[in-house]
């Protein structure tokens, strides 16, 4: 090549860049007066603008946000400092600086100039009824979005026209009416929406007038049905769709006198409700109701931080305001009212605000809006009858958030007698419950947690609720730290007291309480109280009195004068001498709820009008006295659960009734009673009741009242197990029978027993010897009324119904809802039979709703096909540590071939099948039967499994290892859990966990399934949510042989796989692509995967237009060496839902996307900015040295290379230009060709990133493969548009990346992003050099934490700016915690005097950082710096670590590592020293 040739190719590289680069000498002057001139515009245009903001917002207008941008964007442009253009004269390189960078500056505010010509700054406000609520960003909470989302929908489906929204008062119903009208209207849900207030007294006229002004049409008529025909009229238009909302419903409202249409034909115009009362909103015949809650806490406290103002992040008030917004109770109008009152006040009044609050005077709290508290009145006022208004207050008599036994108010109302024509206890029962219902529904009260035997009032509500009770004499004091009683004179005006407190130091001797009915005290159990013997003296009117946690050696004296007293509660007290209950003749209910009482004194008997008795959990009581049960002759009620009386057993009974003449009174001294006492008492409704074993029980005597309601347990607790049934907090049961320990014959013997079989409606066996068959055995009638049936625990069970038998009866379990069989070692069948199955009475069973088999070695299958087909209302099956267990539904012969298609278990929800190592399949006796031969058109073969010795062979095809053909004498079967057939049987199934089933090959086998009978096509298993497989060691297919077209699966929102270590992929494509509303993937230890998704050859032509996974929020795969992708072919990801990835353990994994798809076309070489010659063009220039010199010197022109994927890499190669001119190639024999450069593997590349718009947490241990994390060169910045990514991201954790080499890969210069970033810990990742540069850094506004430790070749955290990087300080605003540790060649944070704010830096932790001389090259401001710590925080028993501070943090980490140093360099000596005497030696 002539010389000429070479100048002419090299020049026209060269040339046209170093002539722009020259231009900005040039143009210095023109390019600085343009941009004075731009900035003068600029500011002209903020000023026009701001003038029309101003105008609009006197208006009441809404600034449109897109004008706030703007204003916001140029008013940043004019804060920067115009003047620093100015600077440096005196030099080409300043020069040449400020001209290029005030040439970009005009070129953005040119942009802003254009883009500033506003029409219109703002718009109306929105209209009454539909605008946004009342509550700024309240509807943003989760609690809240989530029910707008609910409601949106339900107001979408055709079939529905009318819901409502329900909720108490001040909790935001309204504000959710207003949200869902506002997003309805914007989603064109609706053409028109009107809202009008309805209220408690309810006006026609002004309803229709409301209704017609918001809809245009003016009312003028006075008849009231003209004006109704005319709304109805106009809401009724085929050509408008209306969405009426009628707020603040009482009563129901008639809408035909309205002129609302409703029903039928009018499904233009739908209807919102929103009401207190769920009773009205059901007589007006609403389909769908949504109960309104309160706020989570995160939320509350979020929102009242918002209204309270920055004033609450001070130390010293903090605490307080926390409480104060406990106290609102999530309730959001209170939390708004108590946090504006309370704004910017001072400590004292935070403190006053909160006392009263607690004590419940939230009305004397200068601005607080009486709303709230006004509305709940109002809701209790409301209330139709005393009853439930005396039931509501009886509940303010118990603390804050308080789970509230219903049972209490019960025995508080009968010993009150606030229940009109009641005479039993059990009707006050009902009587309660139902008040107790209607009030939920009113949301005076709400459910507990605890069950439904509990309620709870909600903080605000009780605040009003003492309020109220305060005027018809409650006194209620609940407080942790009350020491004494209240003052006297308001203890003696009271009708109801409740003390509640840990501990009273002191109690009055005497209280004249003329008025006084009720009385409670509750201490804690730890501070046993005692009472003074005349506390009760002046309370001779007292009806209820409840004691919790006290002692007494003997009861006060002046207990004798309660003659009136109907209702006494011991809770958890200890009782010595009981005996003066004796003289209270009048005791309706007495109750030993876990008290400590040994002994019931024989005064008792005096109780003759006693109707409820309870020593539940008495565990010390061991003697009730001969005869004291039989003479409490108004019993109605026994309860007895966890007190283990020795009952005399029914043989003593006899010897003792024959000498019962011969020394009477020493033998009643220490006998005991005898259960037939119970059984002789005619008014006993109801028993519950725990006895040491049956041959205490009567043989033969029968319940005088036959429909007495049951629960008896007889064995200890460990054996019977008595909390597995209903609580015994619970008084509302069904009747129950559980027997452990005990022999079938002693149950043969006793007729009583019998009768309870035939009447239990839950039966629990426990180690019954003996026992066969259990239906023949113990109810020859078969349990007609029987619900539920537990049987464990014997080796003797063989049968839970033989029917062969003719003593059987046809149907047995007609209504058997749940049937648990566990630890059964003999159980050969659950029904068997000698006859052909045809003849199975389908009645059988025919209820059963769960299905639970543990432990039953021997069982081979659950129910053949005849008795599976009757299974319609089965909903949960469960199968566990079954040896044998095949298959769960067996067939039977030729005859039940004909039930392929008639089988369906259309309730089955739940599948639940564990440690079943001979499993192979659902049902094996129907679908194809897979002959499997080697074939080149399978996507993977078959692996044989007993050929399959080592991880290895997982990794050759099926092909490498079957050569040749099979042998035709031996088909293999697959062994697979649902084949075609069996998968279409559970059509509701939405869970499916899979655990230990070591037989099983594949999960769905899809061969043969016909995906379009009758041009219908078949969804399968649409219902299905979450699949969990674990630990199947032959798994090689989830999902297998998918025929093309299937639908299904769609609605499948979480999988997790484990411990399956032939399975070498996840979802064939065809699968994938259907999983559309997936949010979870779990993949651990499957030492053979490789993807998770793998092409299955359908659709040969889609595979970039397919997206994938668009709701998946959480991915986690750990312990996977040799997962390389996410797939292999170029599919098309949208990630945009995801918030959370963890990865660990994944060695070969370098690309979250695939391999293909992160390949991108090559970047175009912009020639102006970047022109690169290749390799061929190299040679002598010696000119053009001396037009390099004019060019900067900071940029890098190393030479890039273009893989032949497309992917823009840089070289490891160099080149060096000598003086003469030549470029010359330096000699690196590892250095490859140009043409096949290395590939530099970026784990986010830029498209993945784009989607990653909700990502939150990317945690990623021993992924050593990576070596870029954030790929951002080629991020789609559109011009005058700075596009935000990852800005959700708060936590990036990063430990053992070894060839990490970028956290960050350069991207444009324009970027947003990583705005919400708070910690970032990176540790072994021994390829990085640096943490971030200078353009992230910018970026990190919210960063909080920052960890590197054990980086070898770190040497700054922050890198110095490159050339075209824009110069700029870097401010840490947040970052509070800074830990550095090993790290040997760390020289400093960062190079460049450019981060000197440091606000918030409360603690910085370095160690073993030995090259470390200095922080930053500059004085640091860093105000909140204690000291530098050269330790890591210690455990609470070590030795607190040492704090250095030399005035400044240079000088500290100097200091610290000089003589770190000092002590280095003598350790160092000392080992020269012992190795020189070692070696001398």
């Amino acid at each position: 090549m002539d010389v000429v040739s070479v100048i002419v190719t090299i020049g026209g590289y060269f040339v046209d860049p170093i002539k722009k680069h020259c231009g900005y000498l040039f143009q210095y002057n023109s390019n600085i007066k343009n941009l004075e001139d731009r900035i003068g515009n600029l500011r002209a245009m903020i000023d026009g603008v701001q003038l029309k903001i101003d105008a609009a917002k006197r208006n009441g207008q809404v600034i449109l946000p897109v004008v706030e941008r703007w204003v916001e964007k140029a008013r940043n442009i004019l804060d920067e400092d115009a003047e620093a253009n100015k600077k440096g004269l005196d030099g080409w390189r300043p020069r040449y600086s400020l001209s290029r960078k005030a040439k970009k500056k005009t070129l953005e505010i040119d942009v802003l100039l254009n883009d500033g010509q506003f029409s219109e700054v703002s718009s109306p406000p929105p209209s009454l009824g539909v605008g946004s609520s009342s509550i700024e960003g309240i509807m943003d909470f989760e609690s809240r979005t989530k029910m707008r989302r609910e409601v949106l929908e339900a107001l979408r489906a055709d079939e529905v026209n009318m819901i409502a929204i329900c909720g108490m008062g001040g909790i935001g119903k309204t504000t959710m009416a207003k949200e869902v009208a506002k997003r309805a209207k914007d989603d064109k849900l609706f053409d028109e929406v009107v809202m009008v207030v309805v209220s408690q007294n309810q006006d026609l006229r002004k309803i229709q007038v409301q209704i017609a002004e918001m809809l245009g049409l003016q009312l003028v008529e006075e008849n009231p049905l003209v004006r109704a025909e005319r709304l109805n009229n106009r809401l009724s238009m085929d050509s408008k769709s209306v969405l009426v909302i009628l707020d603040d419903v009482w009563d129901a409202l008639d809408l035909e006198a309205v002129g609302i249409p409703c029903g039928g034909e009018h499904n233009r115009c739908k209807i919102l409700l929103t009401s207190r009362s769920e009773e009205a909103c059901t007589q007006m015949k609403t389909q769908k109701i949504f109960p309104i809650k309160v706020l989570f806490e995160e939320e509350a406290w979020n929102l009242f931080r918002r209204m309270a103002g920055n004033c609450i992040d001070t130390p010293n008030l903090h605490p307080i305001a926390k409480e104060v917004a406990e106290e609102c109770g999530g309730l959001p109008v209170a939390i708004v009212t108590v946090g504006r009152a309370l704004e910017n006040k001072s400590e004292f009044e935070w403190s006053a605000a909160l006392q009263q609050l607690k004590n419940a005077i939230p009305k004397n709290i200068p601005g607080l809006d009486s709303k709230v508290y006004s509305s709940i009145e109002l809701s209790y006022g409301y209330l139709k009858s005393d009853e439930a208004k005396s039931c509501f207050l009886l509940c303010c008599l118990f603390p804050e958030d308080y789970d509230i036994l219903i049972e209490l108010l019960v025995r508080y109302g009968v010993g009150q007698r606030l229940f009109a024509k009641i005479d039993t206890v059990a009707e006050a029962r009902n009587r309660v419950h139902a008040i107790v219902k209607n009030l939920k529904r009113s949301f005076l009260l709400l459910d507990s947690e605890v069950g439904e035997q509990f309620v709870k009032m909600h903080d605000v509500v009780r605040d009003v609720a003492i309020s109220i009770a305060e005027n018809q004499g409650f006194l209620v004091r609940c407080n942790e730290n009350m020491e004494e009683w209240p003052e006297k004179d308001s203890c003696e005006r009271s009708t109801a007291i409740s003390l509640v407190t840990v501990e009273l130091k002191r109690h009055p001797d005497g209280l004249e309480c003329p008025k006084l009915e009720l009385l409670q005290l509750a201490f804690e159990i730890d501070t046993l109280q005692t009472l003074p013997p005349n506390l009760f003296k002046g309370m001779k009117g007292l009806k209820v009195l409840s004691l919790f946690g006290m002692s007494f050696p003997s009861l006060p004296q002046s207990i004798n004068v309660l003659q009136n007293l109907r209702t006494l509660q011991f809770v958890n007290c200890e009782i010595t001498d009981a005996s003066a209950i004796g003289e209270l003749r009048k005791l309706e209910i007495l109750s030993f709820l876990g008290s400590k009482i040994k002994e019931l004194p024989g005064e008792m008997r005096n109780l003759s009008y006693l109707k409820f008795l309870e020593f539940t959990e008495c565990n010390d009581l061991e003697r009730i006295p001969p005869n004291l049960l039989s003479s409490l002759s108004h019993l109605e009620e026994f309860y007895m659960v966890r007190a283990y009386v020795k009952w005399k057993p029914m043989e003593e009974e006899e010897e003792y009734q024959e000498e019962e003449n011969k020394e009477e009174e020493e033998k009643k001294k220490g006998a005991n009673a005898s259960l037939t006492e119970i059984m002789s008492l005619s008014y006993l409704v109801a028993l519950k009741i725990q006895i040491p074993n049956i041959k205490v029980l009567p043989k033969d005597l029968a319940f005088k009242n036959e429909t007495i309601k049951f629960q008896i347990f007889s064995g200890d607790n460990e054996v019977i197990d008595v909390d597995n049934f209903e609580d015994y907090y619970h008084h509302l049961f069904k009747n129950s029978l559980g027997l452990a320990s005990c022999d079938v014959s002693d149950i043969a013997k006793s007729q009583m027993l019998l009768q309870l079989f035939k009447k239990s409606e839950i039966l629990k066996l426990k180690e019954i010897k003996g026992l066969k068959n259990i239906v023949y055995e113990l109810d020859k009638e078969g349990f007609q009324c029987l619900k539920v049936l537990e049987v464990g625990d014997s080796n003797d069970v063989e049968y839970v119904m033989d029917a062969t038998s003719d003593q059987n009866p046809h149907v047995a379990f007609p209504i058997l809802e749940s049937l648990k069989v566990f630890q059964l070692n003999n159980l050969k069948e659950i029904y068997h039979s000698q006859f052909p199955k045809r003849s199975f009475n389908s009645a059988c069973f025919g209820n059963l709703k769960s299905l639970c088999l543990e432990e039953c070695q021997h069982l081979k299958n659950v129910f053949s096909l005849s008795i599976a087909r009757g299974l319609v209302q089965l909903q949960k099956l469960e199968i566990g540590n079954c040896d044998d267990m095949e298959e769960c539904f067996h067939k039977e012969g030729k005859d039940e071939k004909a039930l392929n298609d008639k089988i369906m278990f259309p309730q089955l929800t739940s599948i639940e099948l564990g440690s079943l190592p001979r499993l192979i399949g659902f049902c094996i006796g129907v679908g194809p039967v897979e002959l499997v031969q080697p074939s080149l058109n399978q996507e993977v073969g078959r692996i044989n499994t007993d050929e399959v010795t080592n991880l290895e062979k997982h990794k050759t095809t099926d092909i490498q290892q079957h050569t040749g053909p099979f042998p035709k004498s031996t088909p293999i079967i697959s062994h697979k859990l649902f084949s075609s057939n069996t998968i279409l049987w559970p059509p509701s199934l939405e869970n499916l966990d899979l655990r230990k089933a070591n037989s099983l090959e594949v999960v769905f086998d899809l061969e043969g399934l016909k995906v379009d009978e009758d041009h219908q096509r078949i969804t399968i298993l649409a219902q299905l949510k979450t699949l969990e497989v674990q630990d199947l060691s032959k798994l090689t297919y989830v999902w297998k042989n998918v025929p093309l077209g299937i639908q299904g699966f769609q609605n499948l929102t979480s999988i997790e796989v484990s411990e399956c270590h032939r399975l070498r992929y996840l979802f064939p494509t065809s699968i994938a692509k259907l999983l559309v509303q997936l949010q979870s993937i779990e993949i651990e230890e499957c030492d053979a995967i490789e993807n998770i998704v793998q092409r299955d050859g359908e659709g040969e032509g889609e595979a970039t237009d397919i997206i994938l996974f668009p709701r998946v929020s959480s991915l986690k795969l750990r312990k996977l060496p040799n997962m390389m992708s996410f797939c292999i072919k170029a599919y098309s990801f949208e990630w945009s839902s995801i918030k959370k990835i963890y990865l660990r353990d994944c060695p070969k994994l370098k690309i979250i996307g695939s391999k293909i798809q992160s390949l991108r076309k090559s970047k175009k070489i912009n020639r102006e900015l970047d022109s690169r010659p290749n390799e061929q063009e190299l040679c002598s220039l010696g000119f053009l040295w001396r037009c390099l010199e004019c060019v900067p010197c900071g940029k890098n022109y190393g030479l890039m290379a273009v893989s032949n994927q497309g992917t823009i890499n840089k070289s490891q190669r160099s080149y060096s230009m000598k003086k003469e001119g030549t470029l010359s190639k330096p000699k690196d024999s590892k250095v490859s060709d140009s043409d096949n450069p290395p590939e530099i593997w970026s784990f986010f590349p830029s498209h993945i990133i784009e989607c990653l718009k909700n990502l939150k947490s990317i945690e990623l241990i021993n992924v050593p493969s990576l070596e870029v994390l954030f790929q951002l060169e080629e991020l789609n910045v559109e011009e005058n548009h700075m596009a935000p990514v990852l800005d959700q991201l708060r936590k990036l954790i990063l430990y053992g990346l070894d060839n990490l080499m970028h956290i960050w890969k350069k991207g444009p210069e324009r970027i947003l992003g990583f705005g919400n970033m708070r910690i970032l810990k990176v540790e072994k990742c021994n390829s990085l050099t640096y943490l971030f540069s200078p353009s992230i850094a910018k970026l990190l506004v919210m960063l909080e934490e920052i960890e590197v430790t054990c980086c070898e070749k770190i040497e700054e955290i922050l890198a110095k700016a490159e050339e075209e990087e824009e110069e700029k300080d870097i401010l840490f605003h947040k970052v509070n915690s800074i830990l550095l540790s090993d790290l040997p060649n760390l020289k400093c944070f960062c190079i460049e005097a450019n981060a000197l704010k440091w606000p918030s830096l409360k603690e910085i932790t370095v160690i073993g950082c030995r090259s470390l001389s200095t922080f930053i090259p500059s004085n640091l401001n860093t105000p909140k710096l204690e000291g530098v710590f050269d330790e890591e925080e210690a455990f609470p028993w070590e030795k607190e670590r040492t704090c250095h501070w030399k005035g400044e943090l240079n000088a500290t980490i100097e200091h610290i590592f000089k003589g770190k140093e000092k002590q280095t360099n003598h350790e160092t000596q000392q080992e020269e020293q012992i190795e020189t005497i070692e070696k001398d030696m």
